[in-house]
């Protein structure tokens, strides 16, 4: 039989893993969300004042698809399913309910606050494009695998009682790593592209006004 002593130590490492995985469950996704706001999660940022070279200079693919890039994608997906049965609960999860609201939240702030940085100078340079494109749309992009992430986990633990932990801590994870792989995947074919030219109504705009003119 293990002693008094052994008992109250193993209890106490038990106690201080519990409280580690509650701390760490809300401090990682908040983590996450300044790396997808404040460093664009690697993907490359666009100035809205910024004439079309600078736009195009560079390599878009310089910070993506590196060990690093890789190594934080999967840290923070697994940790936005460390909420899950994180605190004792009886049927739906509060704990990750909450943790994923506030992180959604704080998400939304950050963005409009990070996206707002560059008109903070009153000499700042005028915006290249009719409505700043792509202003809130390129941190919608970036910030929509993070987004969706958090649904799932808000999903689950709605439906906690239905859904064994180890589930709801797995899936969260594999929702956001995919979805980070395949916007890397697209990103430099299809999604940078888009964002660097002129925003897509003034295209249609043009081509629209083409069309009128050619029938004329």
């Amino acid at each position: 039989m293990s002693s008094p002593a052994a008992w109250r130590l193993a209890q106490l490492l038990r106690t201080a893993a519990h409280d580690l995985l509650v701390v760490a469950s809300a401090v990682v996704p908040m983590c996450a969300v300044f790396w997808v706001t404040a460093s664009h999660a690697g993907f490359d940022y666009i100035g809205s004042s910024w004439s079309e070279s600078t736009r195009t200079a560079g390599d878009p693919m310089r910070a993506l698809w590196r060990w690093d890039w890789l190594g934080w994608t999967l840290l923070y997906g697994a940790g936005f399913g460390l909420s899950a049965g994180a605190v004792r609960h009886q049927g739906r999860d509060a704990w990750a309910i909450a943790v994923a609201c506030w992180t959604g939240v704080l998400g939304a702030g950050l963005v409009v606050f990070t996206q707002n940085l560059q008109f903070a100078l009153p000499d700042h340079a005028p915006c290249l494009y009719e409505g700043c494109w792509p202003l809130y749309w390129q941190a919608v992009v970036v910030s929509a695998p993070m987004a969706v992430t958090l649904v799932v986990v808000i999903v689950l633990g709605w439906w906690a009682e239905r859904v064994v932990v180890w589930v709801r801590r797995v899936v969260p994870a594999l929702v956001f790593i995919t979805l980070m792989l395949l916007l890397a995947l697209v990103w430099q074919p299809w999604v940078l592209p888009f964002l660097q030219g002129p925003p897509p109504w003034q295209s249609l705009a043009a081509t629209t006004s083409e069309v009128v003119c050619g029938m004329g």
